[in-house]
């Protein structure tokens, strides 16, 4: 039998414990962490404020360090006190993660929205890189033709991402693809921006609008629905052969990349897992 001797020992138990104190995501297999930090997306949470507090109270448990919204915060942008209430809903979650929104309609374009908020850009459209994601925050309330302001920039961004990026995720409030509430791709995104998403490489993206959970698959590209913040729920109004997935339900979504795949999870209002995605 191989003994150790007393020095030996208590190396071993000095290594143990340095090693049962280091967090996970100090392991990796290469150049990519095991797991990352959580990263959630969630929208349309305008008028229930209760449902949207008990929400944000679920996402905080996750421990974002950053939080997209998909648009329409309030029920009107124009109305200060509304803010206010948002602002006290989300206070806890923004100690803890950067907030980045889109703007969706029921903000109305109006100047309280852009004074809330400290964004990137001309705030209205704006890219965040975050552990080897690219995220691009799109306002499909403006101009979004071909040779449009916003439609050069995203170009642009999508030209020059970086080598080290692993998944590029597109965020804006009009859905191109759902079977919800709202008219089909409302927007006309699919002959637009669309194009560029499947040119370039995006791999997934969020939208809001629809009250809804909906995932959807076309051109390779998944395009999911998360419009259940506290806006009153939507029933599936029609069928299409990309979606895969509908579920009427309160619910945010979270992200994190683990041995170079992108996890995604939909938790229900009551964190009950109601769906979760893979990409490599």
């Amino acid at each position: 039998m191989c003994k150790l001797n007393h020095k030996k020992l208590i190396t071993l138990i000095l290594l143990t414990i340095i090693l049962i104190s280091l967090p996970l995501s100090c392991f990796s297999i290469g150049d990519q962490q095991t797991v990352s930090q959580s990263i959630v997306i969630y929208g349309d949470s305008r008028t229930d404020h209760q449902t949207h507090q008990k929400m944000v109270d679920e996402i905080i448990k996750t421990k974002p360090n950053i939080v997209f919204h998909t648009g329409d915060l309030v029920e009107d942008g124009l109305i200060p006190d509304q803010w206010a209430t948002f602002n006290e809903i989300i206070s806890d979650l923004i100690k803890i993660a950067d907030f980045y929104p889109a703007l969706g309609n029921h903000e109305n374009n109006s100047p309280l929205y852009f004074a809330n908020f400290i964004l990137p850009n001309n705030k209205r459209w704006y890219s965040v890189e975050k552990d080897n994601l690219h995220f691009i925050v799109l306002d499909s309330n403006s101009d979004c033709s071909i040779g449009s302001e916003q439609y050069l920039w995203l170009e642009d961004d999508l030209q020059n991402i970086k080598e080290n990026i692993k998944f590029v995720i597109a965020i804006f409030h009009h859905p191109p693809f759902s079977t919800g509430h709202h008219t089909e791709d409302e927007k006309g995104l699919r002959q637009t921006i669309i194009p560029l998403f499947e040119q370039y490489g995006v791999d997934i993206v969020f939208n809001g609008h629809d009250h809804d959970y909906e995932r959807s698959l076309y051109h390779n590209i998944y395009y999911v629905v998360t419009g259940g913040g506290g806006a009153p729920l939507y029933g599936q109004a029609r069928k299409s052969p990309y979606s895969q997935l509908f579920i009427k339900a309160y619910h945010f979504c979270k992200l994190f990349l683990s041995n170079n795949q992108l996890i995604i999870e939909v938790y229900d209002i009551n964190s009950n897992l109601i769906d979760r995605l893979v990409i490599d």
